[in-house]
């Protein structure tokens, strides 16, 4: 007696695996000819797979009509969350995390979501995830609550702050950018670095899953806050008017003056540094760990490295693709020196604030990159001879089994002749 064939999927996930449009499967469920929660043979529904795909339209849509998404019911409980990150399709993610999904779950390999991306090199969902905090953590200062006669966060400043603490680049000069940007950040900056070390110290005071990583990055925003409170106190308002670049032009500056021997930006090194000692719960064990990684290290960009590793996780390596001012990440369109090609901007601002430290450096930059050009020249001549040496020996080789093959040949039609 042969066992039988497993059961065919539920519609709804046929047409999510076959990669149909998003309408049609709206019509599906509206209709009320499928069940959203309906999983196949190994347990998983139509989120789990659309997560798979990465299809964040998708994900979406099967969200708004009531999908899980923390069904654990995969036979090995993947969650939709763990096949988003494996996607790593950071919309897909993003729609999971507002949606409610939880970030600590595991599967039977006892891995989380984010712990399953970072194995796969998906270094942006693990820092989205990192980084997330719902909206509703903001806005809920900007009413009044107990005897507060007024709001910690003002409601029209509440998505700035929000865009603020979402994103993931911790570079101070990057912060100050997004801050020069924003007027409203700039008129309610005291009540923003006030709401962010209440966040922290709430976030620090829970009595189970204090999530370590996201106080330190609450203290370390409203460090940097305040630090820019008091360069705007500084100017008037005509200063504030006459840059063309950022109006913390100054405070920039002074981040990214280098030491004239190397080139180390040993203001910034120190500023972060500064940032992290101030951390006032001294007995967390990420406080510890990060005061501990940055003891044994040289000046240079080790702290912000390791900052950033312990807020946006580790990376098995860094990619060259950041900004020289502001550490802003991007895949193309960072505009190279055309001198020297060892350094690179995101936008004109960057380069001219940081131009004047540059050009003490250029020259000597730009010998360095001819070395290395030269060294990778001669390596990829290296390697084209070897080429060529194992075509020629590989031709000399068919050659030389031609030749024997001809002379068995030979030999074998000799002794035939000798028979007869």
């Amino acid at each position: 007696m042969t066992d039988s064939a497993p059961a065919p999927p539920p519609e709804l996930i046929q047409l999510v695996t076959l990669g149909e449009d998003v309408t049609s499967i709206r019509n599906l469920l509206l209709k009320g000819e499928a069940k959203v929660n309906d999983t196949d043979s190994s347990g998983m529904t139509a989120l789990h797979h659309a997560a798979y795909k990465g299809n964040a339209d998708l994900c979406k849509m099967l969200i708004d009509h009531g999908g899980d998404v923390n069904s654990d019911s995969h036979d090995h409980r993947y969650s939709p969350l763990h096949f988003a990150a494996l996607s790593g399709n950071v919309e897909a993610v993003q729609h999971l995390l507002t949606a409610g999904a939880r970030t600590y779950h595991t599967n039977t390999l006892g891995r989380t979501a984010t712990q399953m991306a970072a194995f796969v090199g998906n270094h942006a969902v693990v820092a989205l995830i990192n980084n997330y905090v719902p909206m509703c953590d903001v806005t809920q200062y900007t009413q009044p609550s107990g005897l507060e006669k007024e709001a910690k966060l003002p409601s029209s400043a509440a998505k700035a702050v929000y865009d603020l603490i979402m994103q993931v680049n911790l570079h101070p000069v990057r912060i100050a950018l997004i801050v020069g940007a924003s007027d409203i950040l700039q008129v309610n900056i005291n009540k923003a670095w006030r709401l962010l070390e209440h966040m922290c110290e709430k976030e620090s005071k829970r009595s189970e899953n204090v999530n370590e990583v996201i106080c330190m990055k609450f203290h370390y925003l409203a460090y940097v806050l305040k630090t820019l409170e008091k360069e705007l106190k500084k100017m008037d308002l005509e200063t504030q008017k006459k840059t063309d670049t950022c109006i913390f032009e100054s405070v920039i500056r002074k981040w990214l003056r280098s030491r004239s021997s190397d080139g180390v930006e040993e203001h910034l090194e120190y500023y972060i540094r500064d940032a992290i000692k101030a951390f006032p719960w001294v007995e967390m064990p990420l406080f510890i760990q990060l005061v501990r990684n940055m003891s044994g290290n040289h000046l240079g960009d080790t702290s912000l490295c390791i900052l950033s590793g312990c807020i946006n996780g580790q990376r098995a390596f860094q990619d060259d693709k950041a900004c020289s001012t502001c550490g802003h990440e991007m895949s193309k369109d960072l505009k190279k020196c055309s001198k020297c090609k060892m350094v690179q901007y995101c936008d004109k601002c960057c380069q001219k604030l940081h131009w004047p430290i540059h050009k003490k450096f250029c020259d000597k930059l730009c010998v360095e990159y001819q070395k290395q050009e030269k060294k990778l020249q001669e390596e990829r001549r290296k390697e084209e001879e070897e080429k060529e040496n194992k075509k020629a020996s590989a031709t000399a080789d068919i050659e030389e089994k031609k030749d024997e093959d001809h002379d068995k040949d030979l030999a074998s039609q000799a002794k035939s002749i000798n028979v007869s």
